[in-house]
């Protein structure tokens, strides 16, 4: 049984879960933070679903042998095809990315929804699936947008490249016919900034890092599992293949303070 000062477990592909851990630190500064970017298998969004379960898991199980009490899927390919899978197999609580969303956009009562997301999170059809049960009738254009992930891993946060796919992305998109965007992978709100100037006025950007921490709060504090205890936060970083870029973007969102090391999980053949 998992206590309720351990630390919140969370992972993903990349630098893209960042974006979420880094909500978390900030809505519940008691709270430690174990992350994990799988940059061995970067990006999950071009992985097979079969492929993608496999690597949530084994990372899902070191999280776990490290004392997390709670993980969240920092990444909405993972989320899509592995979440039910990971819920059958682990045995702390865990979370993932899309169902906040989907429970704002409730909120929100959106006349159009345009998402944009990785070639697993699109094929799975997830948000289409849970769109049309919550809210019927209400249009849904889904898009891959494959091109933004390399990008960004690469370090390309802004300059002429990330404009003219972002433009090019946003010519295929059917933007008329929307008034809310889903960015529907967590590396996506590292650009965000770029994707706003290029929308109108009508249409309103869903930022999935904070309406992911707000949800977290709540859950967490259903669950009893906040750390009510006045102790030392501790947030350690680990990646499957260390990268000099993987550390110059974490340090955008924790600082120089920020200790990345290298873990290849894959030699080991411990489970939970």
């Amino acid at each position: 049984m998992k206590t309720s000062n351990g630390p919140i477990g969370l992972f993903d592909s990349g630098v893209g879960g960042l974006t979420v851990a880094r909500a978390i630190a900030r809505k519940l500064p008691k709270e430690s933070i174990i992350y994990f970017g799988d940059t061995a298998h970067l990006p999950f969004g071009e992985k097979s679903s079969d492929a993608i379960k496999t690597f949530s898991l084994k990372i899902c199980q070191h999280l776990i042998k490290n004392g997390a009490k709670a993980i969240v899927i920092a990444c909405n390919s993972a989320s899509s095809v592995a979440f039910d899978y990971l819920q059958e197999r682990i045995n702390v609580p865990i979370f993932n990315v899309i169902d906040p969303l989907i429970d704002e956009l409730q909120k929100l009562k959106p006349k159009g929804i345009g998402v944009w997301g990785t070639h697993a999170t699109i094929n799975s059809q997830v948000y289409k699936h849970k769109l049309e049960k919550s809210l019927p009738g209400t249009p849904t254009y889904s898009l891959a947008t494959p091109l933004l992930v390399p990008l960004i891993e690469e370090n390309h946060l802004n300059g002429e490249i990330t404009e003219s796919i972002i433009q090019y992305y946003l010519q295929e998109s059917k933007i008329n016919n929307i008034d809310h965007l889903v960015l529907a992978c967590t590396h996506y709100p590292l650009i965000a900034s770029q994707i706003s100037k290029h929308l109108d006025m009508r249409i309103t950007l869903l930022r999935t890092p904070k309406i992911v921490a707000d949800w977290m709060a709540i859950e967490l504090d259903n669950l009893g599992l906040l750390n009510k205890e006045e102790s030392a936060v501790n947030h350690s970083f680990e990646v499957s293949d260390y990268t000099e870029t993987f550390k110059k973007i974490s340090r955008i969102f924790f600082g120089d303070g920020i200790i990345l090391q290298e873990q290849n999980i894959w030699k080991s053949t411990d489970s939970v």
